[in-house]
């Protein structure tokens, strides 16, 4: 096999939850790296790359680590480094599998698709051998690079949305489902939860109106599952569907939520538009100003404020113990949460230069 990767995103519904595990597998067994999004199931084994958003930042290194061929499964990470890396390839060949008719490719770069079985397909690659014993090697010290670079600005900034979206990928076992809200909880979901052994499933909505129904569509998952189910929204998602917490008395069925309350949309402070501080306030960041600890009390869900990663360590394992839905807040700003992802870019840059 030539110099490839792997890049593993939703398989889609009905796909068996083991399959991203054999993705994974196949990836190692081939030491070809495998750039899963956490909703792949993918992202675990020795060839996986947990930091892509970050390593192909740097164009240097994205340019170096540029593959003669890409197999996709699934679809497209949400991550946007990634996406403009794949669409820049235009010197190799892309390779589409899937289990739909429907694919992913907004940059019309697939010029072979196989639709079948992800297994067979699997399968086949596993017949194969590699001929670049050093390409996992580059890709895999180039993320243990970042990885480091980015701890000590994490670090420093404690309990932060970042944090977070680590800490549950870490705390959470294997038989937990972790589902994530659009805008920024999914986003952090990706760029930041390392590659572990025994990933909890990942799951989440996509779409133009990602954020509405999150929370109905978190208490579906729980109808469902044998493992407890955790919710990662931010304050403006759960607004949308707040409706949506009835379903913790109707039912009876238990969701943990933990919720990033930054006071609005945080991921628009990404945005040009952020400057423009006469509008961005009341027309774009819509700020919602809502106490969700009587929200909980209204629908009869305990709720518990954090204030450190330890005390959110503890109220998540308090959650998962309990026999009752869980809102476990935790308060952020949105410019110090800019700040911080900023400042993680930088760290990260500034050690794959070096």
């Amino acid at each position: 096999m030539r110099r490839a990767v792997i890049v593993a995103g939703d398989l889609g519904a009905g796909v068996d939850p083991e399959m991203g595990r054999r993705i994974a597998l196949v990836a190692q067994k081939l030491r070809v790296p495998v750039l899963a999004d956490p909703l792949s199931g993918a992202r675990t084994g020795a060839a996986a790359v947990a930091h892509y958003d970050l390593v192909l930042r740097d164009r240097e290194t994205a340019s170096a680590l540029a593959p003669d061929l890409v197999l996709r499964f699934g679809d497209l990470p949400t991550s946007k480094p990634l996406r403009q890396w794949i669409a820049g390839l235009d010197q190799a060949e892309h390779v589409a599998f899937t289990a739909f008719e429907s694919w992913s490719d907004p940059a019309s770069r697939v010029g072979t698709r196989v639709v079948q079985d992800y297994g067979a397909s699997l399968d086949a690659l596993a017949q194969m051998a590699p001929d670049y014993s050093e390409w996992l090697d580059r890709w895999t010290s180039a993320d243990s690079t970042v990885a480091h670079a980015i701890a000590e600005p994490l670090m420093g900034a404690g309990l932060s949305e970042p944090a977070v979206a680590t800490a549950l990928g870490q705390f959470l076992p294997a038989r937990a489902t972790l589902f994530v809200a659009a805008s920024m909880p999914i986003r952090d979901v990706e760029e930041f939860v390392p590659v572990l052994a025994e990933p909890p499933r990942v799951l989440a909505n996509r779409g133009a109106n990602g954020i509405d129904g999150t929370v109905s569509s978190a208490f579906g998952v729980a109808a469902v599952s044998e493992g407890p189910v955790v919710l990662l929204t931010g304050d403006v998602t759960l607004a949308h569907d707040i409706g949506g917490l009835l379903a913790a008395v109707r039912t009876g069925l238990k969701l943990t939520i933990v919720l990033i309350n930054n006071d609005g949309g945080g991921i628009f402070n990404f945005l040009p538009v952020a400057t423009q501080t006469d509008v961005f306030e009341p027309q774009i960041a819509t700020p919602t100003g809502l106490d969700f600890s009587k929200a909980a009390a209204l629908f009869g869900i305990e709720h518990h404020a954090v204030a450190d990663l330890d005390g959110f360590a503890a109220a998540l394992m308090t959650a998962l113990a309990s026999e009752r839905s869980t809102v476990i807040e935790v308060f952020t700003e949105r410019v110090a949460n800019r700040e911080l992802h900023a400042a993680v870019e930088a760290a990260a840059l500034a050690a794959l230069r070096g």
